[in-house]
């Protein structure tokens, strides 16, 4: 009689050895598909988040605990209400800069070295110049009075006005912020736009030339957005005194100026104070001034820097003079354009 044992263990064996694996990788599918029915489960359900034509593994993130679901308890989903999408706020620097910083009333500052402001300037031992920083409360910032930057950025304004317009020189005090800081008592916000730059003739501030058509283009870039040209400060001059040629021709050169600023800014009232200047060249400064103050332009009108303190270089204002100067600014652009008289007289 066969012994039949030996043979049966041995089939039995390679039975096992050929089911057990199928039987692994069955049970291992039915896994597989479980985790696959959970997953799209909890997606549908909004627990897990998927990129748009996202193909690789899902990014099951934190989901809040009352959003999961195990074996144990049961699911019981609650209301969620669609919440509508606020505006998103404006976070790019320059643009929020214009935004909360734009101006109602802007006024042009233009001219040479006594508009962008020396006061304070002075030269060390090496002969090097330095601004010693000293800024009369009359002077100071204000939330009310910004500046257009060199970049056209509005800004809050400070002294120096013109640090990075007329940047080849080193700039002090001026009239821009007295001026600001007297003016915004009567007509609120004030915008400046610093244009002057020192040692520079009026044939140069002609159209087509490179200031005057970069003034033209600042003014033109302070309304955007909102805003108002109120009026064109102009203190200019000194460097027309060398010459009896420059002098004589002054005159006529300040009107084509003024024309053209008014045509090309489309304002053909705009309001304009120029200073008449107190220094310069002895031989021919009475020309010049005779011609500032002697000026019958509409809506034109004059301060008088005469008499004002100068520095030891007997040409550039001291910084309680561009004080007392933009006093007078302001003054003068109230009386002649703010107060019921200027209605009164509009061709003042």
């Amino acid at each position: 009689m066969e012994d039949f044992s030996s043979s049966s263990s041995d089939s039995d064996d390679d039975f096992m050895l050929f089911v057990f694996p199928i039987l692994l990788l069955a049970a291992r599918e039915e896994e597989l598909a479980n985790n696959r029915r959970r997953k799209r489960r909890r997606l549908a359900l909004g627990v897990i988040t998927r990129p748009i034509g996202h193909t690789g593994p899902t990014n099951t993130g934190s989901p809040s605990p009352s959003l999961i679901s195990d074996d144990r308890t049961p699911f019981k989903p609650s209301k969620i209400k669609n919440k509508p999408r606020s505006p998103q706020p404006n976070t790019h620097p320059a643009k929020m800069e214009s935004q909360s910083l734009q101006p109602k009333q802007i006024f042009i500052l233009s001219g040479q070295s006594n508009m962008a402001g020396r006061g304070g300037v002075f030269r060390d031992h090496h002969h090097h110049q330095h601004w010693d920083r000293v800024v009369p409360s009359e002077c100071g910032p204000h939330p009310s009075i910004h500046r257009l930057s060199a970049h056209l950025r509005w800004e809050p304004a400070c002294e120096p006005l013109h640090a990075d317009i007329d940047a080849k020189k080193v700039c002090g005090v001026g009239p821009g912020m007295a001026f600001a800081n007297l003016v915004r008592e009567r007509v609120g916000v004030v915008g400046l736009v610093p244009c002057a730059v020192g040692g520079t003739a009026i044939k140069e501030w002609g159209r087509g030339e490179h200031l005057y058509e970069s003034m033209v283009k600042r003014a033109r870039e302070s309304v955007i957005g909102g805003g108002e040209i109120k009026g064109l400060l102009w203190y200019q001059g000194e460097s027309d005194t060398s010459t009896q040629h420059d002098a004589d021709a002054y005159h006529g050169n300040m009107v084509k100026l003024i024309e053209n600023v008014r045509e090309d800014l489309g304002l053909p009232s705009l309001p304009i104070i120029q200073v008449a200047i107190g220094s310069g060249d002895a031989k021919h400064l009475e020309k010049v001034r005779e011609a500032q103050l002697g000026m019958k332009v509409p809506n034109v009108v004059c301060v008088d820097a005469k008499g004002l303190e100068l520095k030891d270089d007997h040409l550039h204002l001291t910084t309680k003079a561009q004080v007392q100067l933009g006093h007078m600014l302001a003054d003068a652009y109230i009386k002649h354009f703010v107060s019921s008289e200027a209605h009164a007289h509009p061709d003042l």
